[in-house]
């Protein structure tokens, strides 16, 4: 079981990593002044979705060797804790899936399609699932960082780095124009969290 915990935080670490690249490099550069359907069509959106895509697959790998380790001190709350990030990672890893594979043809072949969405009043279902699945998403890993920092079965800086990102992201974007820059940079603290609870899981466990 420790050797499956090592691998499972390195791949960990290197879903870290590549949240680095993909939300403090190329999500900056996305064209966000386009009608989304434009966006969707571009290729930095294609990059950046087919990586963002392959990290969400390392986090799900990673949060079952950070569910392993803890299990047996986190008690009901950290493994419900786990149950929400699991599914919230699920659900984020079919949003990019769909995103690379389905939206984005689409939008080359009939960009008109997402502004007529758009211009549709109130919300509709394709806006719906996204604001759910990030909602899943962050709610989970919000709540198993806690659950991990009280049960100290690894080092807390890692967790609690989480915890940051999570909480700047938002704080971030409302304080720095534009707010995708704000967006970024809580991502990267969020992705640096998760680096150091990787390389925290496989270095306790080799050792």
């Amino acid at each position: 079981m420790a050797r499956y915990q090592v691998w499972q935080g390195r791949a960990l670490a290197t879903g870290g990593a590549l949240a680095v690249l993909v939300n403090g490099v190329l999500t900056p550069l996305l064209p966000v002044d386009l009608p989304f359907g434009q966006m969707a069509a571009s290729s930095i959106f294609l990059l950046r979705l087919s990586l963002a895509t392959v990290l969400v697959l390392l986090l799900i790998v990673g949060s079952l060797g950070l569910f392993t380790r803890h299990k047996n001190a986190i008690g009901w709350f950290g493994s419900l804790a786990f149950g929400l990030t699991f599914l919230g990672s699920l659900m984020l890893f079919a949003h990019e899936w769909g995103q690379v594979f389905f939206i984005h043809p689409i939008a080359v072949a009939a960009p008109k399609a997402f502004e007529a969405m758009e211009n549709v009043r109130g919300a509709n279902l394709f806006e719906l699932e996204g604001i759910v699945t990030l909602l899943m998403f962050t709610i989970g890993w919000l709540l198993f960082a806690i659950s991990m920092t009280v049960a100290g079965a690894v080092p807390r800086r890692g967790p609690l780095i989480v915890i940051a990102g999570l909480i700047a992201i938002p704080a971030l974007s409302a304080a720095i124009a534009p707010p995708i820059i704000g967006m970024a940079a809580g991502n990267v603290i969020l992705a640096l969290g998760w680096i150091i609870l990787g390389c925290d899981l496989a270095r306790s466990e080799s050792g």
